[in-house]
């Protein structure tokens, strides 16, 4: 009995599953409500408004601007990333626009250089830590572990970021790491002869002449 319950149920299962699927085949689809996910951004004129004129307000010209704002699939935050990087004195709006182009989270680039350049006045120091930003994958991690550090280190900002940029989310050389404390690790491991063509298990059985007839 409970066999058949077990069997009936499972029957039902697949058969609504199969009118579901077919359902949502054959069901038309409007366009213009499922291009809205994909081009939510590049629907909005006033994106791009934004957009040229925050550029255009911190210094870049109206060309550059222009086909910046028109390559953008988020022209916000590509604004946002210049404009707020610019308001440091010591990076200028074209070097803010190169990186911010480039970055793949360019709202947290600008976090990433707004927090680190904290006080900076040098341009040269600066520029590097736009570029360290622009390179690390996770700008905001990156620059947590920079002001972390530094406020409680006597290294230079330089030397910090050197070290931050090169984390790993793979821990290495960790204890214990169950090597013996009195035996090294081998700079090169040791090599294992391996014959060429080793013996078979099992002999294969003599082959004999068929009897003459």
């Amino acid at each position: 009995m409970q066999h058949s319950l077990c069997r009936s149920s499972l029957r039902f299962s697949s058969l609504s599953l199969l009118m579901a699927s077919i359902f949502s085949v054959l069901l038309p689809v409007n366009p213009a409500v499922a291009a809205t996910s994909i081009s939510n951004y590049r629907s909005r004129p006033r994106d791009y408004a934004v957009c040229a004129s925050g550029l255009v307000g911190a210094g870049v010209s109206e060309a550059e601007a222009a086909a910046a704002c028109g390559g953008a699939l988020y022209p916000r935050d590509l604004s946002a990333c210049v404009t707020r990087i610019s308001n440091n004195e010591t990076i200028a709006a074209t070097n803010a626009l190169s990186s911010c182009r480039r970055a793949r989270r360019p709202v947290d680039l600008a976090s990433c250089v707004v927090s680190i350049s904290d006080g900076v006045s040098d341009e040269t120091t600066a520029l590097t830590v736009l570029d360290y930003c622009r390179r690390s994958l996770l700008p905001l991690r990156f620059s947590s572990c920079v002001t972390g550090v530094r406020g409680e280190t006597a290294l230079s900002t330089a030397e910090i970021m050197d070290r931050c940029i090169a984390a790993s989310s793979r821990p290495r050389s960790v204890l214990p790491n169950f090597v013996p404390i009195d035996q090294g690790i081998p700079a090169t491991p040791s090599r294992i002869d391996v014959p060429d063509e080793p013996e078979p298990l099992f002999a294969p059985p003599p082959a004999t002449e068929p009897p003459l007839q």
